[in-house]
């Protein structure tokens, strides 16, 4: 098991709160409470870790994991 770090931030200039998963490259937000801020970026971890079946090689072998993205207790 590992864990991944999403930032979540005020941003004073916009008025609303932000977030980033430096790991994967994602930035996003522009909501209005923090919780909805954490809600979006499980949204968007779950979004980059699906897969594209047209990018699969029919092929090779392969292995499936089952990934949830939920907050760590």
């Amino acid at each position: 098991m590992s864990t991944l770090r999403v930032e979540l931030f005020w941003d004073e200039e916009a008025g609303n709160w932000h977030y980033r998963v430096p790991a994967l490259h994602i930035n996003g937000g522009g909501t209005a409470t923090r919780e909805e801020a954490e809600r979006e970026s499980l949204s968007a971890i779950a979004f980059a870790l699906e897969g594209d079946p047209r990018d699969y090689d029919p092929s090779s072998e392969a292995v499936v994991l089952d990934v949830t993205v939920a907050p760590a207790a």
